[in-house]
């Protein structure tokens, strides 16, 4: 509201002083130079927060990820200078105060960590120190492995039940036991350590590009934090998306189709938000 006023300055005031409206209104309040100045630099400080939740309202890119670098680009922006009024000193003192008690919770703050380092455009985490970053990808290390050794000893009894004996070569049959070899099978932690290793060494993408298709090319080469990254990801930082699909329900179901059913209603609304008409 205060950047069109702002915009819209000039047509506001000519229109105030119009001869007739002032003949029909009476003291009419006008922002002093000092008040104008006042909303300009408003403007200025809300307008990272305006473009945060432009971010975050999105359906096409994971926002999860995003909330810890967000939340510390706001309170970095939200330091007070020398230059700044006492109304700018006043009002980003309180965003910062209210914004440093959100996202406290342990638990919490740990799957953010999580979902920031899976995550290739941020998976530098230039806000953390080394220990952290360390500590970070400790944790999906293990993640992995405890996931993994669930899967694991099943898959590999059921192998072992069903595969059929290999048969040797004529090669293998002649000179195997002169030539024997020595396969030295890494261990499963060393393989995931190495994995992950890797995918953090890795460079970061541009933060304009889409995590989603890097993780559908990269999967093969990090199959094991792929998974990690599909199960952090697909979480939504927001309600934006189903609060849109309220309004997208209440667009087709209104008077004149009342009597619609619920598949066809769950087909319509699945069509318009999937399907792209050129």
């Amino acid at each position: 509201m205060l950047e069109r006023y702002v915009e819209q300055q000039a047509a506001v005031y000519s229109a105030l002083l119009d001869k007739d409206l002032k003949t029909m209104t009476k003291n009419l309040a006008m922002l002093t130079d000092d008040e104008q100045r006042m909303a300009e630099d408003l403007i200025q400080l809300l307008k990272p927060l305006k473009t945060v939740t432009t971010l975050m309202s999105s359906e096409t890119s994971p926002t999860t990820s995003m909330i810890l670098p967000l939340k510390h680009l706001i309170l970095k922006s939200m330091v007070t200078e020398d230059g700044d009024s006492a109304t700018i000193k006043e009002a980003k003192t309180a965003i910062a105060q209210d914004l440093e008690k959100r996202y406290t919770d342990p638990a919490l703050t740990t799957y953010l960590q999580k979902a920031t380092a899976l995550d290739p455009r941020f998976k530098s985490l230039p806000s953390h120190n080394e220990m952290s970053k360390l500590q970070i990808y400790q944790d999906l290390i293990k993640d992995i492995l405890q996931s993994q050794a669930m899967a694991r000893p099943s898959t590999e009894e059921q192998h072992a039940a069903y595969s059929p004996p290999q048969k040797r070569s004529a090669m293998a049959e002649l000179f195997g036991e002169v030539f024997k070899t020595q396969e030295q099978e890494k261990p499963f932690e060393a393989i995931i350590e190495e994995e992950v290793s890797t995918y953090r060494s890795a460079p970061s993408i541009h933060v304009d590009a889409n995590p989603f298709i890097w993780w559908k090319t990269n999967k093969a080469k990090f199959p094991h934090v792929a998974e990690l990254a599909r199960r952090h990801l697909c979480v939504p930082g927001t309600s934006v998306a189903s609060e849109r699909i309220f309004s997208t329900a209440g667009d087709i179901v209104d008077a004149n189709r009342s009597r619609l059913g619920a598949d066809n209603v769950d087909k319509l609304i699945f069509l318009q938000k999937n399907m792209k008409i050129q």
